[in-house]
């Protein structure tokens, strides 16, 4: 946590700037365990360093929808390294940690979680992750977005 007190500076990696990434492209899986890619779209991914506090708060959003009565979800994936998909996995996707929606309506969708203990100065990446339980899951108008949080 970077030092607040009168006279003190304030060092670049006390607050780093938030990343986002945005994709509209709608793109589907049928994976019953959490895949990174997206037939025929994008997933969203960014690349941030730390901050000092070693937290950030990761917001996760999509339009969600399915081909019958059953549940897609959207997650995400914190690694090691400035590559996107690559590096060590500090924290998997899980439907715990998941947008969820079930039916054949696109609904929209999202969750904001803390992830703590990162190397303050170390650079992470973060990458949407997607499953359904059953059926055809389509993904669209997807946000990812990391904020240093003190």
């Amino acid at each position: 946590m970077p030092d607040l007190t009168a006279g003190t500076t304030v060092k670049g990696l006390d607050t780093p700037p938030t990343v986002a990434d945005s994709e509209a492209t709608s793109g589907t899986t049928t994976s019953t365990t959490f895949v990174e890619t997206l037939t025929g779209g994008t997933t969203c991914a960014v690349v941030f360093t730390a901050p000092t506090s070693g937290r950030v708060l990761v917001c996760c959003d999509s339009r969600v929808q399915n081909t019958g009565a059953n549940a897609s979800f959207v997650s995400f994936v914190v690694r090691t390294g400035g590559t996107p998909g690559s590096g060590t996995s500090v924290l998997g996707a899980a439907d715990a940690r998941a947008v969820l929606h079930e039916g054949t309506t696109f609904e929209r969708g999202g969750i904001a979680e803390l992830v703590t203990g990162l190397t303050p100065g170390d650079v992470y990446n973060v990458q949407q992750a997607f499953r359904v339980v059953a059926g055809t899951g389509a993904f669209a108008n997807k946000t990812l977005t990391v904020v240093p949080v003190s």
